[in-house]
Order: structure tokens, then C-alpha cells, then sequence
């Protein structure tokens, strides 16, 4: 936090397991947000319910990663396009957060600014800077912006969403017709996306970058719309009971609980960083009824 910043009204740092966590209730809506990780961990927006799932065994202990909610992956996804990068998902999530800024208007919409304040001496990652925006009401924008230091490296980046649902089973996706994937959960094996995308075992979907897109969710009523920009891949991610059950920091009584549906640049659609230039992730969430 930057020295001598007073919080507007509504707004209250506190921690949590040795993690601040910048905590909003407005009239718009209630929003959580780590400085470890600058991770967003609950956002309801006025006349709705949680929508972010957030693990019951969850650690906010800084240097960790927190299971659920809106974390940030980067600057490579998986172990990267080596195939050998770690930590898994990058040090985004798992580095200090300042908050740089924040304002609140007088409708009650949030607007956040965190800026990264480690930074990970990686052989070929040599990230000059990486700021995020929030802004939260009732909707919900994400920014990334990451630029590069005194070399070229090539960027993966994620915003990988945990969404909160009444049962996976029952979710669905809509507006991936006719966009190509492949699958990384059955040998990388490519298929084509349909108007509807079910769940019914273990996910693991990489699409080229999609259009908007509606999760819907009829146990709870409710649908949510998915806009994208800056993204050359959209990820599809549910575990199912197996993968849960191999999992530490999720109880098997979570596994259908949460669909991930992760706005990225990865899986062969890196962006080159040349020194001093950089690249914004955009991703926008709105609730609706229904």
C-alpha cells in the first residue's frame, strides 16, 4: 500500500494468515482481494451470490498459492513452453502485491491498482513490470499488464477463474460453436467446439481465443457472461472426483462445486516481449438472472 493512502469508505485492509487482503462493501458489491498474489477471492456483485469458488482448505500463507477464486498465472503457464519451468503456473501467484491505488465512486464501483513488487530472477524471464487493474461493481474487470525488461521473453498469462457453481454437472458453456481446441485431458487429440459445451468427466479444453461466452448455471439460476481481450487461448478446466481426489487443498466434497473457464495467452499462443513493450489480458464477468 502505497505510504500515506486512506482508504475511501467501505474499504478496509486486514489479514489473513500473514496475507493483507483488501476487503470492499459498497452499495455495487463485496469484493476480496490478496496482496499475495493480487488475487481476487470473492466478488458479489449487489443483488447476487458468491460467484468465485474458493477452496474450504484454501492458504492465504504468503509465498503459497491460494486454490480458487482468480488467480493469476504467468509469466509462463504450466511449466511453460520448455515443458520444464517452476514453479508450476509462474511466481505471479505465489509474489507480493502492492496496492498502488484505489477509489471508489458514487455508484459503489470499485477501481484497484496492484503492481508487483517481487520479482523472480529467472533465466529468461526478465519481467520489467506487471500492474493490475480491478474494477468491481456489478460487473467485474480484470487488466493484466506485463512488460519486459532488458531482454525479449516470450509471455504465457492467465486469469484462471474459478467459478462458483450449483453443480458441474448440470452447468454448461455457451458460444463455443465451431472454435477449434485441443484436448490436453486425451493425448492433445483436436476436435471442434459445440454450441453447447457439458461437463461429464475430467476437462481439460484449450480452445483458440472464444467469443463472449454465457456459463450457465441452472441450479442456481443464474448465467454469466464472459468477455475476453488480449487472450489467444480460452482454457476449459474441471477436475472431476478423480482429479480432485489426487488434489491436497480441495475436499472430495468440492469436486462439482466449481468450473474454471480461464481467459489466457498460452499453449503455442505466447506473446513476444521485446524490451520495454508489453501486453494486456482483459477479462470482463457480468451475473445475470435466469
Amino acid at each position: 500500500m502505497t505510504p500515506g493512502m486512506q482508504l475511501p469508505d467501505g474499504l478496509a485492509l486486514y489479514e489473513r494468515e500473514g496475507a493483507r487482503v483488501l476487503r470492499a462493501h459498497t452499495p455495487a458489491c463485496t469484493l476480496e482481494v490478496s496482496l499475495s498474489g493480487a488475487h481476487v477471492t470473492s466478488w458479489i456483485p449487489e443483488g447476487h451470490s458468491e460467484s468465485m469458488w474458493l477452496s474450504p482448505l484454501a492458504t492465504f500463507t504468503p509465498g503459497s498459492h491460494i486454490r480458487g477464486g482468480v488467480p493469476i498465472i504467468g509469466p509462463w503457464f504450466g511449466r511453460g513452453i520448455s515443458g520444464n519451468e517452476e514453479p508450476q503456473h509462474g511466481w505471479f501467484r505465489r509474489a507480493k502485491w502492492d496496492l498502488a491505488s484505489v477509489h471508489v465512486d458514487l455508484s459503489g464501483v470499485v477501481d484497484a491498482s496492484f503492481t508487483l513488487a517481487e520479482r523472480s530472477n529467472h533465466p529468461g524471464f526478465e519481467v520489467g513490470a506487471a500492474s493490475l487493474h480491478v474494477r468491481a461493481g456489478t460487473s467485474l474487470e480484470l487488466s493484466l499488464t506485463v512488460s519486459a525488461g532488458k531482454n525479449p521473453f516470450e509471455l504465457e498469462v492467465a486469469f484462471h477463474t474459478y467459478f462458483l457453481v450449483d453443480d458441474v454437472r448440470e452447468a454448461h458453456l455457451e458460444g463455443l460453436a465451431g472454435v477449434p481446441f485441443t484436448d490436453a485431458a486425451r493425448g492433445r487429440a483436436a476436435g471442434v467446439g459445440t454450441t453447447t459445451q457439458t461437463f461429464t468427466a475430467p476437462t481439460d479444453l484449450v480452445f483458440e481465443a472464444a467469443p463472449p461466452l454465457v456459463l450457465a448455471d441452472p441450479g442456481a439460476k443464474r448465467r454469466i457472461v464472459i468477455e475476453q481481450s488480449g487472450a489467444s487461448r480460452t482454457v476449459v478446466w474441471t477436475p472431476w472426483k478423480e482429479g480432485v481426489a489426487a488434489t491436497s487443498d480441495i475436499p472430495i466434497s468440492e469436486w462439482m462445486r466449481f468450473v474454471c473457464v480461464e481467459t489466457a495467452v498460452s499453449e503455442g499462443g505466447a506473446v513476444t516481449l521485446n524490451p520495454g513493450e508489453e501486453h494486456t489480458l482483459t477479462a470482463r464477468y457480468a451475473l445475470r438472472h435466469g
